[in-house]
């Protein structure tokens, strides 16, 4: 028997609110509501009767709930819950559009997977595989921020933290280092206090080219950009 609110949550269902196999699963409730034997289910939605069984089976144990999908045993989809301060700061990133783009996309992964879409959702809606989706996913549920920045390295855990990175690149395209056009790893070093060689593994991770920046900047050889 079916209440009145799940006989109208049925039919609309039936009549395509939701996924397709959604749509199904509803039809074949509705049929079963109204008397009809499975075998005969079965043979109307083209389906095997061990389907129709399994459905008003489920329906039956926990009614609406029942017709959703149960999480594959092994591959669970990891929940992603985000702080107001972990929003505000991927949504910066996702939106600053001089952010390092492979950052930017992640971010836009991340915010997209806590809004409560699919791997496979996300994946379309972004233009991306789903492969690169459940990795971020999974890397920001495991480490959060700092799993979007820097990939840990076995036997070498990663010394220099969140808001060092992010200062690096937005220093880079954003900024230039005194008379000098761009920045040199020498340069961005001693302006962050890390080793020549941690700039360079900043810039090539997010593909970050300081001599491409000076149209950005404004600056051109011999040109006074007027800063102090």
């Amino acid at each position: 028997m079916l209440s009145d609110e799940e006989r109208v949550e049925l039919l609309r269902w039936a009549g395509g609110a939701v996924a397709p196999r959604l749509v199904e699963r509803a039809r074949i409730v509705l049929a079963c509501a109204d008397g009809q034997p499975n075998t005969r289910v079965a043979a109307e939605f083209k389906v095997s009767v061990d389907t129709v069984r399994k459905w008003r089976s489920r329906f039956a144990a926990r009614r609406m709930a029942g017709l959703a999908d149960e999480p594959r045993p092994g591959r669970r989809k990891l929940e992603l819950v985000l702080s107001d301060d972990e929003r505000a700061q991927l949504t910066r990133w996702a939106r600053r559009a001089k952010t390092a783009q492979f950052l930017a996309l992640r971010a836009r992964i991340v915010l997209r997977c806590a809004e409560g879409g699919t791997n496979k959702q996300v994946a379309a809606e972004l233009g991306v595989s789903e492969q690169p989706v459940s990795r971020w996913r999974a890397r920001f549920v495991k480490r959060r921020l700092e799993g979007l920045v820097d990939e840990p390295r076995p036997g070498r855990p990663p010394s220099i933290l969140l808001g060092q990175v992010e200062d690096v690149v937005v220093a880079t395209l954003q900024s230039t280092p005194g008379q000098d056009t761009h920045w040199s790893r020498a340069s961005m070093a001693a302006r962050t206090g890390l080793s020549k060689s941690t700039i360079g593994r900043i810039w090539k991770r997010f593909d970050v080219k300081p001599h491409l920046q000076d149209a950005f900047n404004g600056g051109h050889p011999g040109q006074d950009s007027g800063g102090g």
